[in-house]
Formats: C-alpha cells, sequence, structure tokens
C-alpha cells in the first residue's frame, strides 16, 4: 500500500470520526437510542477496563541518518529500500481506570509493538548515514517500533448515553534500527520518543451491549532543532454479551515524524529523519468492572 493510500484511509476516518459524533449525539432516530439503562445493573461506562488484541496494518516508514559534519543522508523508504513487510501483526493492549464520585477522571495505558526483519541482496549500493554498502551484498535489517501511552482523560460530559471526554499524556516510543552484514552491523541507532499529546474522545452507547467509541490525539511540537508530529485516530465498535466480558473491531491510523540534530531534546541522541504511517484493522477481547 503506497503512502497516497494511507492518505485516502486515513482522511476517510477522520471524515467518519466526524460525522460519528453529529449522527450518532444528533439521531433522535430509534436505532442510536439505547435501551432503558435504568432496568440494567451495570452502569453504563465501566470503572476499569484491560483490552488485548492483535493488530493488523500497512507500514509506510521512511529514515534519514546523518551526522553532524556531513549532514543528513539519502531518504530512505524502509519498505521498498529494504524489502521490509508492508503488513504485519503487532500486538496492541490497553488498560482504562476511572475514579472520582462522578467517574469523570480517567487514566489510560496503552501498549503496542511492531517488529520487522527482512534480508536482501542489494541491486544497488545503499548509503545509510555515514556508510555505503555496495550492490550484491546481501543484508538483513530491523526495524522495532514501539509506542506506550499513558495518558489523563477527563469526561466534561456524561450521562448514561453519551460520555464526552479530553486528555493530555505522552507516546513514549522506543524505536531501533538496524543493518547488518554478515553479522557484522554496518548502520544502527536507537532513540526513545517521548512525545506529549492532546486528545479529544467521544464514547457512546448504542444499545445496552454495543458501544461505539473514537479519539483523536495529536502533537505539534519544534524545540531547538527537534521537530515532532503525531496523529493519531481511532474508531471502534463494542459488543458486550455478558456483564464483565465484550469483544471488538476498531480501525487505527497513526502519523509520525520526527527530525532531529542531535541531543536537544530529553531522551533522544539522533540526527536525522524518521516518519512512520500506518493504517490497520485491531480485534480485541475485552474484560471489565
Amino acid at each position: 500500500m503506497t503512502s497516497i493510500n494511507l492518505k485516502k484511509i486515513r482522511t476517510v476516518i477522520l471524515f467518519l470520526f466526524i460525522a460519528g459524533n453529529f449522527s450518532v449525539y444528533g439521531s433522535d432516530n430509534n436505532l442510536f437510542t439505547p435501551t432503558d439503562t435504568t432496568k440494567s445493573s451495570r452502569k453504563p461506562w465501566d470503572k476499569f477496563s484491560v483490552s488485548l488484541g492483535g493488530f493488523l496494518a500497512n507500514y509506510n516508514s521512511g529514515l534519514t541518518l546523518g551526522s553532524n559534519h556531513l549532514g543528513v543522508g539519502l531518504v530512505l523508504n524502509l519498505e521498498s529500500a529494504l524489502d521490509l513487510d508492508i503488513s504485519a501483526w503487532a500486538l496492541r493492549n490497553k488498560i482504562n481506570y476511572r475514579f472520582g464520585k462522578t467517574q469523570r477522571h480517567g487514566i489510560n495505558f496503552g501498549y503496542f509493538q511492531i517488529n520487522r526483519t527482512a534480508f536482501k541482496k542489494l541491486g544497488a549500493d545503499l548509503e545509510i548515514g555515514d556508510v555505503v554498502i555496495p550492490l550484491g551484498t546481501e543484508i538483513t535489517s530491523k526495524f522495532n517500533f514501539t509506542i506506550f501511552r499513558a495518558k489523563y482523560d477527563y469526561s466534561f460530559f456524561q450521562d448514561d448515553r453519551v460520555s464526552l471526554g479530553a486528555s493530555f499524556g505522552f507516546f513514549i516510543m522506543p524505536i531501533s534500527f538496524s543493518v547488518n552484514v554478515k553479522d557484522q552491523t554496518s548502520s544502527s541507532t536507537e532513540m526513545l520518543a517521548p512525545l506529549p499529546v492532546i486528545g479529544l474522545r467521544s464514547d457512546f452507547l448504542i444499545t445496552n451491549k454495543i458501544y461505539y467509541r473514537q479519539s483523536i490525539e495529536l502533537l505539534y511540537l519544534s524545540f531547538e532543532g527537534f521537530t515532532g508530529s503525531v496523529l493519531d485516530l481511532d474508531l471502534s465498535l463494542e459488543y458486550r454479551p455478558l456483564k464483565h466480558f465484550g469483544f471488538g473491531l476498531g480501525i487505527n491510523s497513526t502519523k509520525l515524524e520526527i527530525t532531529s540534530e542531535g541531543e536537544s531534546y530529553p531522551n533522544l541522541d539522533f540526527y536525522g529523519e524518521l516518519t512512520s504511517s500506518y493504517v490497520g484493522v485491531y480485534l480485541f477481547g475485552k474484560y471489565a468492572l
């Protein structure tokens, strides 16, 4: 899947996010009106929940490595230049906890990890930072990408049908990349990129057993030679057949861009540019209280 297609899909998800708020919250149709929640012993909004699932996505990653002396090198599309898989499964977990008398306050933790390894015999010289790997060389490349999410969420509007919230937190992203030639590392980089994000969330109870959830989180930050941006869109539909157990299906799109000229940003020793974009579908099981 090309980056152009990823942009189109991301635009569709953003449109669905906006349309969902208007159609679900503003509709008077019975389709979007839950049955009487006062007859149920279960409150509509969970105090605590754990979600475990898998994520199948299409990836488009670019990397530029350089040095302070020579400047940045060539931009590599990792999927085409190194034959990294375009589509891959990833592990995806979430923990949510609401607190306070009204349960409007919440803390949320999330985990996402994708590890990709590729083998290739080069059809042309490959330049990575200060290193040039000649044509015909057999290489092994690895690109590992993890996202830890931690955020505080406040529901500024909440009733038995709708919960609207705003959030502030961090994407903490350990990222590693390496190219090996005959078990010798020719080029590698590792970084830990903590990026603050703000977000909006809307949860809708369609019936006593069906939830529709959507969220958007974003960041743009420029700081002394460092520039970072994040855009994350998430839509999901959850079915709760039992009081404490449910399962669901979701769509997630994330776009990350980092440009750094050294050590000016905390915990980031990196000179170059990294872009990572993915769109995918995830399935999950959920335990809730």
